[in-house]
């Protein structure tokens, strides 16, 4: 089958690489253009693009598709269906329209739970115990168009978003090859969601990552999560930042809130419980396990974290 896969960030990989090896032609690649990155704002390569120009399949960057030689340049390509997988760009009418068997996107919640830009995230926040992938047709809304399958999983103890993503985008890769399969086949009929119980998530910034040391130990350790790897979490020490990378809590503590106590750990106190953290990076300086940080900042005990 004649494929265009349209996708972003390296775990959108596994689709891709599941796509070809299941023998399907991919005829072009589409992949948001190139981004700034490192200390000296370089435009780089997302890994997408480079497995492709790798694979001699033609990588096409659109800033959009409001052009009409982008759409027409689209067309051209003469593909039956489109396979998207965190592309980052919003397709119009005139494109989903153009496929023969549609565009089949996947998503990592258990739609119509969780659309928008931070499923996997928010998750995590609210301290499921599972989510899923689902495998829908794209239509003109935000993440509200009929389902083709879907299959849900638990999120592990400790799980970050990074690696929790990457587990989906494995398993979604699976289920979208069996998926494509009957649904060209004829052996699917596609089940609209119940837009009523639809929930939506929002795209996190910076400003999401300070700690609000005023909450539960639960509740900050399943934010730190939550925000690894975007935006992170931090909070200020001394007027300089602190990112928090991996931390674990207890239920139980004597700490005021904010306070930092050292003896073998680094803990501190929340509303409810404590903090243990295990990694850590002071403004300036490189990450750093807990035992190592606490051999060259030993006078820190009673300090109060967040004040700026």
């Amino acid at each position: 089958m004649k494929i265009i896969f349209m996708g972003t960030p390296e775990f959108s990989l596994h689709v891709l690489k599941k796509l070809i090896d299941d023998g399907h032609e991919i005829v072009s690649i589409y992949t948001k253009q190139n981004q700034p990155s490192g200390r000296g704002r370089k435009l780089a390569q997302n890994p997408i693009k480079n497995f492709g120009i790798n694979q001699n399949i033609p990588v096409i960057q659109p800033a959009n598709f409001k052009s009409d030689r982008d759409i027409k340049n689209l067309k051209s390509w003469d593909a039956e269906v489109a396979v998207i997988a965190a592309y980052g760009i919003i397709l119009p009418k005139n494109i989903l329209d153009s496929f023969k068997f549609g565009c089949l996107n996947l998503h990592p919640s258990v739609l119509p739970k969780y659309r928008g830009p931070s499923p996997v995230a928010s998750a995590i926040m609210n301290n499921d115990s599972e989510t899923g992938v689902s495998i829908m047709l794209l239509d003109e809304g935000m993440d509200s168009g009929p389902i083709l399958s879907q299959e849900k999983t638990k999120i592990l103890p400790n799980e970050t978003t990074g690696e929790l993503t990457n587990r989906l985008f494995i398993q979604g890769s699976i289920l979208m090859s069996n998926t494509l399969n009957k649904w060209i086949n004829g052996k699917i009929t596609p089940e609209s969601q119940i837009h009523q119980n639809a929930s939506f998530t929002k795209l996190f910034s910076k400003k999401d990552g300070e700690i609000n040391w005023n909450l539960s130990a639960q509740t900050i350790v399943s934010k730190i999560r939550a925000l690894d790897p975007w935006p992170g979490s931090y909070t200020y020490l001394d007027q300089k930042l602190l990112k928090i990378i991996s931390v674990s809590f207890e239920k139980q503590s004597n700490l005021d809130i904010g306070e930092i106590y050292l003896d073998h750990n680094i803990n501190i106190g929340t509303k409810t419980g404590k903090i243990i953290v295990h990694k850590l990076q002071l403004e300036g300086r490189k990450p750093l396990n807990a035992s190592d940080f606490i051999r060259g900042n030993s006078s820190l005990n009673g300090k109060i974290l967040g004040v700026r």
